[in-house]
């Protein structure tokens, strides 16, 4: 991957302004007396997405000065993330089809999908880190949405402070960077360092990463998420679960190809340390994920897995088979988790609570989406011929590959065993959200009638369920990608 000369063409920001634009309507909307009027808000935002997927598929390549890269990485994220917050705003519309605050919480949805496209095209310190932050401060409020419930509460200031410090360590080290280089674009960056890779610069590069480690809940900066996930509304964790990972890795591939040398990249040293980042964050995960007793926790250290796992992908590095594969995988997860979570939300309005003894009886009460679940679930746990079993398919193949060559580097044929361990035990937290949602004793109702499942949030799970089983059977879905990029 390359940037072609610097350009000014903002033409290419077309799906970034379609968003922007989604947003200040739906601003507007917000402040137009009537209930009618704050409801329409989730559609103007699923507007903005759908016109932005339109110019994404049509998008030219090229460069914003030395800011943005439009590539097809990019083009491939902007997709995915478009898809993602569009779905989310889908299932909004029906799962929150009461409330007054229709608006507040579009916006924030919006935002999260504008920062990261933002931090996808990033080619450039200054724009990586005002995306990530923007993702952080809409997922700071949707966090916390639940004006008056203590665990939203405290879910949101424990966001809010481990942010901060995530925050408050990236920008330090990219001071040091541009103290030491001269340069925040990457190119400029790579050019700097191009004939060697001092330690200060090594040290300073990892401080800078410390933001897309975040927004990837790799350990040791996971803490948050347990209880996070916990506190916040199920609806609101499916998108600052998923959208922020898209954007995080195509951030890391991007930053990897331009601002490292690819000597350097190429090393053992580079895959040995992420190989091992990406074994204690998948090893971490599945353990902890066991001892859970609440399916919002469980799905929590899910999402700490699967970052490892694409990190073990993007440890393979250099090479666009690498990029293909980490590309493969979080299509394989997005639809499974933003299924599971949408029906969370679901069973969590009927139960008020997620916890594994509050589930309890949920197959009878709710079928169909009881059901559905299970299939996210095992798509998650890489159960064929679902979604997720081709996904974790690609990785380890990428792994093997770059670890038994000639050249090879160990540690990734020792994190990919160590995946295949870690997977089969995080299968087991899995089914313990399958065992309380099927097998429990159902305690006795109070007789009081469900709420129907609205219309839009079943179309969302019929897309999420589509989507899982016909990846699964795609094939040739990894090459596809890999000629796109």
């Amino acid at each position: 991957m390359s940037l072609a000369a610097a350009t000014t063409d903002f033409s290419l920001l077309r799906p970034e302004a379609a968003l922007a634009a989604g947003l200040c309507a739906i601003l507007a909307a917000d402040l137009l007396p009537g209930s009618r009027t704050r409801n329409i808000t989730p559609w103007l935002g699923l507007l903005a997405c759908a016109l932005a997927f339109t110019f994404s598929l049509a998008a030219p390549t090229g460069n914003v000065g030395s800011m943005l890269a439009i590539d097809g990485l990019t083009n491939l994220a902007r997709c995915l993330i478009l898809a993602c917050t569009a779905a989310v705003l889908l299932a909004g519309a029906g799962e929150r089809r009461a409330r007054t605050d229709q608006g507040a919480w579009s916006v924030s949805v919006l935002a999260i999908g504008l920062g990261a496209l933002l931090t996808a095209a990033a080619a450039n310190f200054v724009p990586l880190w005002l995306g990530l932050e923007l993702i952080g401060l809409a997922s700071y409020t949707l966090v916390a949405f639940r004006g008056g419930h203590r665990l939203a509460a405290e879910a949101g200031m424990k966001f809010v402070l481990f942010g901060g410090a995530a925050s408050g360590l990236m920008l330090f080290g990219i001071s040091h960077i541009f103290g030491i280089t001269g340069h925040l674009d990457f190119v400029g960056i790579g050019a700097a360092v191009a004939t060697g890779m001092p330690v200060p610069v090594v040290v300073a590069l990892a401080f800078a990463s410390i933001g897309i480690a975040y927004k990837l809940t790799l350990v040791p900066f996971h803490f948050y998420s347990p209880d996070v996930y916990q506190g916040a509304p199920a609806l609101s964790v499916a998108v600052v679960s998923t959208v922020p990972k898209i954007a995080a890795v195509a951030a890391l591939v991007r930053g990897l190809q331009l601002a490292v040398p690819t000597s350097f990249v190429a090393t053992s040293a580079v895959a040995t340390a992420l190989a091992t980042a990406s074994a204690i964050s998948v090893l971490t995960a599945a353990f902890l994920a066991v001892a859970q007793r609440d399916a919002k926790r469980i799905l929590a250290f899910s999402g700490i897995g699967h970052g490892a796992i694409v990190l073990l992908a993007i440890a393979c590095l250099p090479g666009d088979d690498a990029t293909a594969a980490a590309g493969y995988y979080l299509l394989t997860y997005a639809p499974a988790n933003l299924g599971a979570w949408l029906c969370l939300s679901i069973l969590e309005r009927d139960h008020a609570s997620c916890e594994l003894t509050a589930l309890a009886g949920a197959g009878s009460r709710r079928p169909v989406v009881t059901a559905l679940l299970c299939v996210f679930l095992f798509s998650l746990a890489g159960v064929p011929p679902l979604a997720g079993f081709l996904g974790k398919w690609g990785v380890l193949q990428q792994a093997f590959a770059h670890g038994l060559a000639a050249d090879g580097t160990t540690a990734l044929v020792v994190a990919a065993l160590i995946t295949v361990l870690a997977t089969a035990v995080a299968a087991w937290s899995y089914l313990l959200i399958v065992r309380a949602v099927l097998l429990a004793d159902a305690p006795p109702t109070n007789g009081k009638p469900l709420l129907a499942v609205a219309r839009p949030s079943v179309v969302v799970l019929a897309v999420c369920t589509a989507a899982v089983l016909w990846l699964g059977l795609w094939l040739a879905g990894l090459p596809a990608i890999a000629r796109a990029l």
